[in-house]
């Protein structure tokens, strides 16, 4: 699939094209162009959200494509040649040969609980009992001290992860390995991460599981592959989790895996569990539950933001069905308060530990009942009928009557 406009009356392309193509003057030697002032790093962006990627593009550099179409469109500046010079790029990297990559990498898991490996997405993440193999190491250490003292080695205590990847270039690869780590990590964190928490600090992270701090790439020979490295930028050290059933978070997180594969709208659960764990590693409380927030509402009211239904959703799968609908007003209220108004609360991480309730009985829920389903939409239908027994009985009397009524055999005319 090519990339194309998104169907859009509010998007008007040709306007944000005009605007660079002012600041664009051609290379003499026909290769790409040089731009002028300020307005193609602030025009960039706004092109991009225009643009509708096919899935195959999804792990890319999608700026990148954005950035050498425009610069390397020939003649006008215009929305069907931009389109064609873009999907021109898209191509190029798709006609690369793939290669084998090893991402180096690390969590916050402690290494005596995590030796195992998994295969997530068609990575291969190998949890490394001690350090990484030598054959990574020189090369490793070379690109860390290169980039200065900030990037420094994670802690000992943390498991090494390597992810193997397939991939057509290291930035590729990266992105994709990162992805099926924080995958793994959701999972485990499902079971890991408190439920609340008395004493604690504010600015930390609630994650049991975190990243490491740096990242790299290297070739199969253990090279690096690229001059560059990954880094988190807000890092906040962990405390090394060492989980006390850890046989049993192993067998519960391939049991998701398994699951996933199952159900239809699977794509939609991950990328919800990856919305869980990214918003969750922020030390800001009140951005770590507007991600959070977003989570749910992949799953609750993916199409229109329907906040009453994602509560209706959500409520539906408690037993104290009112006190619940109750509590997930408040948090829509707080949500409402951190969007419009950019408020903060002492108790923002109190609100975290309380969505991160929903949250893990909405992907709970999906994860054991998705393969009945045909689609999430299907799923959140079953989700709005009624959550009191006598409502449900009186609505399965209509339906049999109305089966009935509607039976096949039914000869009668319409007003008899």
């Amino acid at each position: 699939m090519p990339i194309t406009w998104k169907k859009s009356p509010r998007f008007t392309p040709a306007v944000v094209l005009a605007r660079i193509g002012r600041t664009r003057t051609p290379n003499p030697n026909g290769e790409g162009s040089s731009f002028a002032g300020w307005d193609l790093g602030q025009s960039l962006p706004t092109l991009h959200s225009m643009l509708k990627f096919p899935p195959v593009a999804r792990d890319m550099d999608q700026q990148l494509l954005v950035l050498h179409g425009v610069a390397r469109t020939s003649g006008e500046l215009s929305a069907d040649n931009f389109l064609a010079q873009i999907n021109k790029e898209l191509r190029k990297v798709l006609s690369t040969k793939e290669s084998t990559y090893h991402v180096l990498s690390s969590v916050s898991l402690r290494s005596a609980a995590s030796a195992t490996r998994v295969t997530l997405e068609d990575v291969t993440l190998k949890f490394l009992p001690g350090a990484y193999p030598k054959r990574f190491l020189s090369a490793r250490q070379a690109v860390l001290q290169a980039k200065g003292p900030r990037f420094s080695e994670e802690p000992s205590t943390y498991s090494r992860v390597i992810a193997t990847v397939t991939a057509k270039n290291p930035s590729l690869a990266m992105n994709r390995a990162l992805r099926a780590i924080d995958l793994e990590r959701a999972f485990w964190c499902l079971s890991c991460n408190s439920v609340m928490e008395i004493f604690g600090e504010s600015w930390s992270p609630i994650n049991a599981i975190r990243l490491g701090p740096v990242h790299t790439v290297h070739a199969a020979d253990g090279r690096s592959a690229a001059d560059d490295i990954w880094f988190e930028p807000y890092h906040v050290p962990a405390n090394t989790h060492n989980p006390r059933e850890r046989e049993a978070i192993r067998k519960r997180a391939r049991s998701y895996s398994q699951r996933l594969r199952r159900c239809s709208y699977g794509a939609a659960i991950v990328e919800a569990l990856l919305m869980f764990v990214r918003a969750l590693d922020e030390a800001n409380q009140a951005t770590a539950f507007t991600r959070l927030w977003a989570g749910v509402e992949r799953l609750a009211s993916p199409d229109h933001g329907n906040y009453e239904a994602l509560v209706r959703r959500c409520a539906f799968l408690w037993n104290e069905t009112p006190f619940h609908v109750q509590t997930l007003e408040h948090l829509r209220e707080y949500r409402n308060s951190c969007v419009h108004s950019a408020a903060d609360s002492a108790s923002a991480k109190t609100h975290c530990y309380q969505l991160q309730q929903y949250f893990k009985a909405l992907v709970h829920f999906h994860l054991r009942h998705g393969p009945k389903f045909a689609t999430l939409g299907d799923a959140n239908a079953f989700l709005d009928l009624p959550a009191e027994p006598e409502r449900l009985d009186r609505l399965a009397l209509n339906i049999q009557r109305a089966r009935r009524f509607r039976a096949p055999a039914r000869t009668a005319k319409p007003d008899q």
